[in-house]
């Protein structure tokens, strides 16, 4: 039973070496037998003036089919080939026309990514072909879609604002009449507590070519405080001939300012001004004055204010 059962496993054993060593033997004929595939080469065009369109979209690779040993096809497809250059510029001359390319041109720019031995059996397209136009074009705004909020106690230290923050575009006339601005795609960010700064996509307009797909979105928060202040209430427009009292004559103001800034405002940066009224009423509003960039956000109390018009004596 022993010497039956080590016969049985010696078999099996033989079996399995009989097997590797068929597989190393086919897989070396494999690589070294010449086989054909197929791989696939991007196409970047130049010469392209930004004025121009095509009627129909130019393609983004060449298919091409290869015939060489099978190896050097398993490299060919762990290889990452350089897109084609393709120069429009000789075809592209006048304000309209046609441009056609043939797959010969491009051969010779396959080729030389190839090994020595290596046949092109064919490339598709065999033909690059279209009509072109000129457009007209317009510099439009570019507007920031979405929603973007600072944290709490936080403030935005200026507006939201979008680089570059203009663009030209092209399309057809009658299609660019009716275009102003272009939108980003929309953004959302919450909870915003130091800068920002985001490479945000164009949202495309279906005929209009962009002269750029993609902006920077930035946007500034800064810790906030509050400066409280009393003024006194002046007044403006009175009459000749007569004096205009306020009661109160002074009020409260409570202005919103970055952290940063809270030493760079005061109480001379700020006006509460009454005006004359032009018709009988039985309060002014108070109005507030200031110049101040870092003033962001006042609040006055009261808001409005009693009077009385007095007759000044000689």
């Amino acid at each position: 039973m022993k010497t039956g059962g080590f016969l049985r496993d010696r078999n099996i054993f033989t079996f399995c070496l009989f097997l590797i060593f068929t597989a190393i033997l086919w897989y070396g004929h494999a690589m070294n037998a010449v086989r054909e595939r197929t791989l696939s080469v991007g196409i970047e065009y130049t010469g392209v003036p930004d004025n121009i369109a095509f009627e129909k979209a130019l393609p983004k690779s060449f298919r091409f089919t290869v015939r060489d040993q099978g190896k050097r096809l398993q490299k060919y497809k762990e290889t990452s080939f350089v897109p084609v250059e393709i120069d429009l510029s000789a075809q592209l001359t006048g304000k309209e026309g046609h441009i056609h390319l043939t797959a010969d041109q491009v051969r010779s720019k396959i080729a030389d990514q190839l090994q020595g031995t290596a046949k092109i059996q064919n490339v598709q397209p065999d033909v690059i072909e279209t009509n072109y136009y000129t457009q007209a074009k317009k510099k439009v705004t570019v507007m920031v879609a979405g929603e973007l909020t600072p944290a709490e106690q936080y403030m935005f230290t200026d507006e939201v604002i979008a680089t570059p923050n203009t663009i030209v575009i092209y399309g057809k006339k009658e299609a660019l009449d009716t275009i102003n601005s272009v939108n980003t795609m929309p953004l959302k960010e919450a909870d915003i507590r130091d800068s920002l700064k985001r490479a945000v996509c164009l949202q495309p307009i279906e005929g209009i070519r962009f002269t750029v797909d993609t902006v920077f979105v930035s946007v500034y928060s800064e810790q906030f405080t509050e400066k409280k202040m009393t003024l006194d209430i002046l007044t403006r427009g009175v009459e000749t001939g007569v004096m205009l009292r306020t009661f109160p004559s002074t009020c409260d103001v409570t202005v919103r300012i970055a952290l940063s800034h809270f030493n760079d405002v005061d109480e001379t940066d700020i006006k509460a001004v009454c005006i004359f009224p032009k018709t009988e009423q039985t309060t002014l509003p108070i109005h507030l004055e200031y110049n101040n960039p870092y003033i962001i956000q006042t609040r006055v109390t009261p808001e409005e204010a009693e009077y009385v018009i007095e007759t000044q004596r000689n």
